[in-house]
């Protein structure tokens, strides 16, 4: 038996779902603001479908707008509910359901996203999965658990037929990153953060870890999310946070970069607006003089290229390796280049969301 053995094509629910609402006279409604939210705006308009405004609960509405869409409250629609398509950008999906449910919307909309930087295209056909099979067949006996195993077979179910169904009794709801049910964080960890943002990864793990680490060094190329992740180090109010204004990737050179309006989602892309900096990790840490003991790497789809300049820091330091799959080559050739540097490496994969974009890989040592 092979992975296509456990492979489905051609049970897409979400495509129907689309061209209904994009046919219906009911205007569309997103309920949630935060990034899925920004995300999924983008992805039903890319689809063609007009978002006519964004619902929140009264407790946690901050602003009147939202990616130029009016932000009104659960509470002022609770009338006129039926009135509208629903549509969930809040990742905590069955509170979010049950929620307007309870409130009696008819029409309430989850909306998986292929991922941001696909859009509006799908992540990932049976066409590819057949054309690199033997990759895809390689990767899958590398998981060191069965739970792994399932999850890799459910998440690629979910991208070829967009249908989340797959998942979602996989999903095991924790932390993305630090996850407390497992993969538990060390004391005197010492943290590569290599996709700094504005400094949210490292604020969630000064808080997570609470206070207790060695060092963190966390990589963030563009200008202005540099500017703010300084801000973010200052805050923290820890001696040995250092930022670097650098991007990773397997040899020093210029990348040009397409982005959008909250740096999300900016991509590797040529003739992009703006341009960006990049080495390998492995010369990075060099240069500090540092040894690192977990890396996380969420960087839009440069992940592969991150983990091929740390091989050299990988092999001496073994850390604990966290990463998101951002295309559909990395489900196979991430796993397949880890078990590369190092064949004694363990690597997993949770889904820690209701989302398929939510699905994380974590690689460790003995």
């Amino acid at each position: 038996m092979t992975i296509l053995d456990h492979l489905v094509d051609g049970n897409n629910k979400q495509r129907p779902l689309l061209e209904r609402m994009r046919s219906s006279a009911k205007p569309v409604m997103l309920y949630g603001a935060g990034v899925y939210a920004y995300v999924l705006k983008r992805f039903l308009e890319a689809n063609g479908i007009t978002v006519s405004g964004v619902m929140v609960d009264a407790a946690y509405k901050t602003e009147d707008a939202f990616m130029g869409a009016k932000v009104v409250t659960t509470e002022e629609l609770v009338d006129r509910l039926g009135d509208f398509h629903f549509v969930v950008g809040i990742t905590n999906v069955p509170v979010a359901v049950e929620r307007l449910e309870k409130l009696g919307a008819p029409d309430v909309h989850v909306i998986d996203i292929p991922d941001y930087l696909n859009m509006p295209d799908g992540f990932m056909d049976m066409a590819f999965v057949k054309a690199n099979v033997e990759q895809f067949e390689r990767a899958s006996q590398v998981f060191a658990d069965d739970l792994s195993r399932q999850t890799y077979i459910a998440a690629i179910n979910t991208k070829i037929n967009e249908n989340l169904d797959y998942v979602r009794p996989h999903v095991r709801v924790d932390n993305l990153y630090f996850p407390k049910t497992e993969f538990a964080l060390r004391e005197n960890e010492v943290f590569l953060d290599v996709g700094g943002f504005t400094g949210d990864t490292i604020r969630e793990f000064h808080h997570v870890s609470g206070g207790r680490y060695n060092k963190i060094i966390s990589l963030e190329p563009f200008e202005d999310n540099f500017a703010r992740l300084v801000e973010t180090v200052n805050s923290l109010d820890h001696p040995r946070v250092v930022p670097i204004k650098v991007g990773a990737w397997d040899e020093k050179t210029s990348l040009s970069f397409a982005t959008n309006d909250m740096d999300i989602d900016n991509k590797i892309a040529e003739g992009g607006s703006k341009t960006i900096e990049v080495e390998p990790i492995d010369a990075i840490m060099e240069r500090e003089g540092s040894t690192v003991t977990l890396i996380k790497t969420d960087i839009n789809g440069a992940e592969y290229r991150a983990l091929a300049g740390a091989r050299k820091t990988i092999q001496r330091d073994r850390p604990r390796v966290i990463t998101r799959l951002h295309l559909k080559e990395d489900f196979f050739r991430i796993p397949l280049l880890l078990r590369d540097i190092a064949p004694d490496i363990k690597i997993y994969l949770r889904q820690r969301g209701y989302f398929s974009m939510m699905v994380i890989l974590y690689a460790e040592f003995d």
